[in-house]
């Protein structure tokens, strides 16, 4: 740690040095690139900074414009451009510990986690109070498990809205969300004038329309009420949506001016016909990003007024109703805003408020969160998560009314431009117990079989099986379900299942294996030691299902045979099965079962097992087979024959009555 503090009070002599050489010795090409970048013309600085790359023989100062190069890409959000830059401003030893931390966003921006955090932890060496650093760096050991275990939600490219260039800011412009304005920096109301700032065409608001043929028609940009010249974009509306703010940028050389919210009105049925400015910090702070309230009465924004918590903040203005002024912007201060930006808000019918953040523990880049009051006032906030974010910018999200489903905006991979507007919706949570009822012995589904089920809601259904031996139920969350299979002849058979815990849907697939009540029925899994009889842990565990299956048929008695293997002779065999059957009993006694459903034999080896239809599909034995000694000795594989025997050396009951009828307690 000590080597690192000298190394940055190195890198801080070196720093003092390359400013005064700047001053002294840098072209003044570099410093009009450096003019134009303050400017937040980026694209056009980029092109500067290129070709004095070139010419520079002064090794700091080609250091600087590899690192402006690398500011250039990434505020135009070109990461992996910016990433390739970056690592090459840090091997010309370009002196500010920052591009280590801005080398990390790119690489986490470009899905590269694991070198994300070595970068991380490079600039935390230097930096090590940095609040935004450290969060990002604890984001990126845990991101995996986001996208391992992503929400519900499903989201889909709007191809029909989408272009080769950037289409973002967007919002249903109707009731029936049959018209979406939106912002797109394609050619649209004034030609081809490039941006400096972004490279890129300036951005009109564009309106699309679904069509009565189930087809959306093609984009085109409001009149010139809206589009201007400059960046227009980011639109919001009224209920009655004759009133609409959105955000203007404009860019006049030589004189500082932010974005500003504009708002528009318009006659019903009628197009835009009036535009001005609204007041909010004055020109030389940018504000834009436009939500308003459903009521009308509060407007959120973005910007990046002095005193805030970061770069860009959230702020709101009240206004008593839609003819009065607006108050002066409050900030939303903690937990919401961080010293990171935040953008983008959107206020949803339900109170709920909606944001893109870079300084919040993130994806990379820009991602959405959600914001909501506890019951004590104070916000509560909570990243979307994957697939709603990505490593990229994910940003401008809304909502439909009352339901889980929009639109958002983001740049990630396999998009058709620079940006792209995306679907989502949330499907309903749905609770399925499917199953099949089948026979025990035979494997064969069971038609007309009745399938009881009994909720803690107050469920009490019964259906019946088709000839496939299938059934189907949707079931309700929260809710605790005994089912029970039942047909004549055979024993009940019952299970537990519920939808308490469960936050994403489920289906419950059951197969019910009914044993007829005159077949003995094997209890898998019941091993002994060698010579003994005491029941090991592991037969403990299926002795209770054996339980539940004297408790779903409370009228049977029945007898539990042990049997054993071919090796030995009769007697040690059957009274060694005896004692093995015994203590079966008293463990079904110990757990409940009156003593006068149950009775213990030992058969010794005198009835071997015989092959059942089911058993023959998973087993290398033919149906109807009967594990003789006979049959075993013919036997030229070792493996099989210790599997005979292990087939032999088992624990079955079968029914001997259905006419118990238990105590009453008192």
């Amino acid at each position: 740690m000590k080597l690192h503090v000298y190394i940055f009070i190195f890198f801080t002599i070196i720093n003092f040095i390359s400013i005064f050489a700047q001053e002294e010795y840098f072209s003044k090409n570099t410093k009009k690139a450096d003019l134009a970048f303050a400017s937040k013309e980026y694209y056009k600085a980029l092109t500067l900074y290129e070709t004095l790359l070139k010419k520079s023989e002064n090794k700091y100062e080609k250091a600087y414009i590899q690192f402006k190069i690398a500011e250039c890409y990434r505020l135009m959000n070109q990461t992996a451009k910016a990433e390739a830059a970056y690592r090459r401003a840090i091997q010309r030893g370009y002196y500010d510990p920052i591009s280590y931390f801005y080398l990390a966003e790119m690489l986490k921006a470009n899905e590269k986690y694991s070198e994300a955090i070595d970068q991380y932890k490079e600039y935390l060496q230097y930096k090590p109070a940095d609040t935004l650093a450290q969060r990002a760096l604890k984001i990126c050991t845990s991101i995996n498990q986001w996208i391992e275990n992503p929400t519900r939600y499903v989201i889909e490219n709007f191809k029909e809205i989408n272009s080769k260039e950037s289409d973002f800011g967007c919002n249903y412009a109707n009731d029936d969300y049959t018209t979406i304005y939106f912002t797109s920096t394609r050619e649209g109301l004034h030609g081809t004038k490039i941006n400096p700032v972004t490279g890129s065409l300036f951005s009109d608001i564009f309106e699309i329309n679904f069509l009565r043929s189930g087809k959306w028609d093609k984009p085109t940009p409001l009149n010139d009420t809206v589009n201007s010249e400059y960046d227009d974009g980011t639109p919001t509306f009224s209920a009655d949506y004759n009133e609409m703010f959105f955000t203007r940028c404009k860019i006049i050389r030589g004189i500082k001016l932010g974005c500003q919210i504009y708002r528009a009105t318009r006659a019903p049925g009628e197009d835009w016909s009036t535009c001005e400015q609204i007041t909010t910090f004055g020109d030389s702070v940018s504000a834009g990003h436009p939500s308003l309230s459903p009521d009308g009465t509060t407007l959120y924004f973005a910007a990046n007024a002095p005193g805030g918590f970061g770069g860009y903040d959230i702020y709101f203005m009240k206004r008593p109703n839609k003819n009065s002024k607006f108050s002066a912007p409050q900030n939303l201060n903690m937990p919401i805003n961080t010293p990171g930006d935040e953008l983008y808000p959107f206020i949803r019918d339900n109170g709920v408020l909606y944001f893109a953040s870079n300084g919040h523990i993130g994806m990379g880049g820009l991602d959405i969160f959600k914001a909501l009051k506890d019951a004590d006032g104070e916000w509560i906030v909570e990243n979307m998560r994957y697939p709603i974010n990505s490593s990229s910018d994910d940003f401008g999200i809304v909502f439909k009314k009352g339901v889980e489903e929009g639109l958002f905006c983001s740049s990630r991979p396999g998009g058709k431009g620079k940006d792209d507007i995306y679907k989502f919706v949330l499907p309903p949570i749905e609770f399925v117990v499917q199953g099949v009822i089948k026979d025990a012995i035979t494997d064969k589904p069971i038609s007309n079989a009745n399938v009881k089920i009994v909720g803690s809601d107050g469920t009490d259904l019964d259906i019946s099986t088709g000839e496939n031996g299938t059934f189907k139920y949707k079931l309700n969350p929260f809710t605790k379900y005994i089912i029970l299979a039942k047909k004549d002849g055979y024993l009940v058979q019952k299970i537990k299942i519920s939808t308490q815990e469960l936050s994403d849907s489920k289906i419950f697939s059951e197969t019910f294996y009914l044993s007829p009540i005159t077949e003995p029925v094997e209890i898998e899994n019941i091993y002994y030691d060698f010579a003994k009889w005491e029941l090991r842990p592991e037969a403990k565990k299926e002795l209770n299902k054996l339980i539940d299956i004297l408790n779903a048929n409370p009228n049977i008695t029945i007898e539990l045979g042990s049997h054993t293997d071919m090796v030995g002779d009769s007697l040690s065999n059957i009274i060694l099965s005896q004692r093995r059957a015994q203590s079966v009993v008293d463990y079904l006694i110990s757990k409940g079962i009156d003593k006068e459903r149950i009775v213990a034999k030992g058969y010794g080896k005198n009835r071997p097992k015989t092959i059942t239809p089911r058993m023959a599909t998973y087993l290398p034995f033919k149906e109807n087979t009967v594990l003789t000694p006979e049959f075993i000795n013919s036997l030229q594989d070792e493996k099989l024959k210790e599997l005979a025997n292990q087939l032999n050396r088992r624990t079955e009951f079968k029914v001997l009555s259905t006419n118990y009828i238990p105590d009453i307690p008192e």
